[in-house]
């Protein structure tokens, strides 16, 4: 602020201890002047701005999710209309940061995405889903599934061929469930062994 001052001030001792009083009031002015302004941007809003948003579009304010997951929720009630079509659905799914490969059957009418288990978290599958129910028509069956690959080797020393088959059930990351096939083959005399197991968990009803 001193160095908007004309310059006949420059030395006036009473004036200089005069602004430095009135600085930290006028600074403080400025930040919440700055803040009001960026609360009206989803994007720069903070906790307290994206709260009078939500208040604004009925939205229920969780204070246990981040930042980045309320204004995903705020934008995606903002969103102007639209012709809905499979390839928007798709760009909308991609500009929301959700990690799925849409897919549809038109003769069964049914929609499925397929996410890694690893990559697509709990934030961005409520996201996935308030998306689907919104924008796909009501008689489409929709999937959501989560694939996970793995593969061990194992070293076996076996004298008697036999094929065994395991099957068991492990919980989802999603919690609705799932199903883990392991298909092992054990050859005569065989140093070296490789067990591939594929999981896939999918929505139930």
């Amino acid at each position: 602020m001193l160095e908007l001052m004309p310059a006949y001030y420059d030395g006036v001792q009473e004036m200089i201890a005069l602004l430095k009083a009135e600085e930290v009031g006028f600074s403080k002015v400025e930040t919440d002047t700055t803040r009001l302004l960026l609360n009206t941007f989803v994007d720069q809003a903070d906790s307290d701005g994206l709260s009078i948003m939500e208040t604004q579009l009925h939205i229920d304010t969780d204070l246990s999710l981040s930042l980045e997951s309320r204004r995903y929720a705020i934008k995606m009630r903002m969103l102007p209309p639209h012709p809905i079509t499979f390839k928007y659905l798709k760009d909308l799914i991609k500009s929301f940061n959700i990690p799925a490969d849409v897919q549809r059957d038109v003769q069964k009418q049914v929609l499925t995405t397929i996410s890694d288990y690893d990559v697509l978290t709990k934030e961005q599958l409520d996201r996935l889903k308030y998306l689907l129910n919104v924008y796909v028509p009501a008689n489409m069956v929709l999937d959501i599934q989560t694939h996970a690959e793995t593969s061990t080797a194992i070293k076996l020393t076996i004298l008697t061929g036999m094929t065994t088959y395991v099957q068991t059930s492990i919980p989802a990351k999603t919690s609705w469930g799932g199903s883990s096939d392991m298909h092992m083959v054990m050859a005569p005399a065989i140093a070296g062994t490789t067990v591939q197991t594929t999981i896939n968990a999918k929505e139930g009803d």
